[in-house]
């Protein structure tokens, strides 16, 4: 396994903490490559009933996430039959970021489960 420490450019740490619709839209992408309409799909159909981002915030956030790095255009599988879409998936840089950013939280909610209930005054 690759120690991304050693490689400065795969430095997850100034990407930190990411903003929800930017984790979500990370997270999309994990299991693989993926156009925008199925990550919107995604992203919304994760957000409690509530619709979390629509198009053109999606695509202006996947727009910032190309230009730090963390995404990228990609090739369609060559099973999609529409070539019109383009497909987006996370870098190196965009994975190191995704796992750093799930292990932050991981130790928020550990945090928080050693937090008790504050006693009324």
């Amino acid at each position: 396994m690759l120690n991304r420490m050693k490689d400065p450019s795969l430095d997850p740490r100034p990407h930190l903490p990411l903003r929800p619709v930017a984790f979500a839209v990370l997270a999309a992408l994990a299991p693989r490559p993926r156009p925008g309409i199925e990550i919107l799909d995604d992203v919304n159909r994760t957000a409690a009933g509530h619709r979390l981002l629509g198009p053109g915030t999606l695509y202006r956030l996947m727009r910032e996430l190309r230009q730090e790095g963390l995404i990228a255009r990609s090739p369609a599988p060559k099973t999609v039959q529409d070539e019109r879409q383009t497909y987006h998936a996370l870098t190196r840089l965009g994975e190191a970021v995704l796992a750093a950013e799930i292990a932050r939280l991981q130790r928020t909610l550990a945090l928080a489960a050693g937090v008790t209930s504050p006693t009324p005054r």
